[in-house]
C-alpha cells in the first residue's frame, strides 16, 4: 500500500478506523433565495465574499458562505465519477494507495500543507481516507467537480487559511480530531503523530519554540498529547515570549507546560552562569 503522508507514516503499525463525520453546513443558497420579513437582513461586510448578520447585541457574525462572483455551477455527475476513479475496490471510500493517486493527479505532494487544508475543506473525519459523502460534499463546497478546478482552487485554499487567523485556528482544532483515531478509543494523540501533525501544520509559519519543544517531549518520553494540550499550545506559541519572560505557571495553562517552561528556565540559567564565569576567567588571564 503506498503512503499517503509523512503522518501516517510516523504512525507505524497503526490500523487507520473510520471517525465519526462532523456535518458542515453552507448558506450560500439561502442568500439567493427570497427573503422573510422575520429573516434577519444580511449585510455586506469588509471582508470580500463575506455578508454579515446583525446580532442581538449590535456585532456581526459572520455568515460562512461563498462569493457571488465564485459561485460557478458544478456537474455532480462528474463528482461521482471523479470518486469512482480513485475509490477502493474493498469499500465506498478513497484509501491510501488512491489518495496517492489523487495526490499525484493533483500535483501535490501528499505530505504538503495544502492537502492538509483540503481535508480540512472536506471536513474529512481521519488521514488518508475520503468517504464517498465526504468526497462529493468537499468537491461541491470548494465548486471544483474536475482535477483541474480543484487544481485551480488549491492556492486560493491555502491563502484563505494563511490569511485569516480564526480560520487558521480551526484548521488546527481540526487536525487534533483528523488525527485520531477514535474506534480505537484514542482521546489523545500518540507523541509521534502530534510531532508529524504539528510539523505540518506549521510548516508555512514554524514558531520558534518548537524544537525545544520537540526535544522537551523526547527528553520526558510523553507518550501521548491531550486535546487540551494541542488546543492550548497553539494560544502558547502566540502569546509567550521565546525566553519565556512573560509565563505566569499561576494561569490556568496545563501542567506538561509548566514543567517545559521550568525545564527550559534552568538551561538558561545553567548558559547563563557558564558564560559569566567564562568571562570571569578570561578576565583574570588578561590581568595576569
Amino acid at each position: 500500500m503506498g503512503k499517503c503522508c509523512s503522518v501516517c507514516d510516523s504512525g507505524g503499525e497503526r490500523e487507520r478506523q473510520t471517525l465519526p463525520q462532523q456535518k458542515t453546513s453552507f448558506t450560500s443558497n439561502q442568500l439567493h433565495s427570497s427573503g422573510s420579513q422575520h429573516k434577519p437582513k444580511l449585510e455586506k461586510s469588509s471582508e470580500k465574499g463575506l455578508f454579515t448578520r446583525p446580532g442581538n447585541n449590535g456585532s456581526h457574525e459572520i455568515v460562512r458562505t461563498i462569493p457571488y462572483s465564485k459561485q460557478l455551477e458544478v456537474d455532480e455527475g462528474k463528482i461521482h465519477c471523479l470518486f469512482a476513479k480513485y475509490k477502493d475496490d474493498t469499500e465506498d471510500a478513497i484509501l491510501a494507495d488512491g489518495m496517492e493517486k489523487f495526490c499525484q493527479d493533483l500535483g501535490v505532494d501528499p505530505t504538503e500543507f495544502v492537502v492538509l487544508v483540503l481535508a480540512w475543506k472536506f471536513n474529512t473525519s481521519q488521514m488518508c481516507r475520503f468517504t464517498k459523502q465526504e468526497f462529493i460534499d468537499g468537491c461541491k463546497a470548494v465548486r471544483a467537480d474536475s482535477i483541474k478546478g480543484l487544481q485551480n482552487k488549491l492556492p486560493e485554499l491555502e491563502e484563505e487559511v494563511t490569511n485569516d487567523t480564526e480560520k487558521f485556528k480551526d484548521l488546527y482544532r481540526f487536525t487534533f480530531k483528523f488525527g485520531l483515531d477514535v474506534e480505537d478509543g484514542q482521546r489523545a494523540l500518540p507523541v509521534n503523530i502530534a510531532v508529524a501533525l504539528w510539523k505540518l501544520i506549521f510548516s508555512k509559519n514554524m514558531p520558534g519554540v518548537m524544537d525545544r519543544w520537540f526535544a522537551y517531549l523526547k527528553q520526558r518520553e510523553v507518550r501521548g498529547i491531550s486535546r487540551d494540550t494541542w488546543n492550548m499550545f497553539y494560544n502558547f506559541t502566540e502569546s509567550i515570549e521565546s525566553d519565556f519572560s512573560n509565563y505566569d505557571d499561576s494561569e490556568a495553562w496545563p501542567s506538561l507546560f509548566d514543567d517545559f517552561v521550568e525545564n527550559e528556565r534552568e538551561k538558561n540559567d545553567s548558559i547563563k552562569g557558564d558564560e559569566a564565569e567564562e568571562r570571569h576567567e578570561n578576565g583574570l588571564i588578561k590581568e595576569f
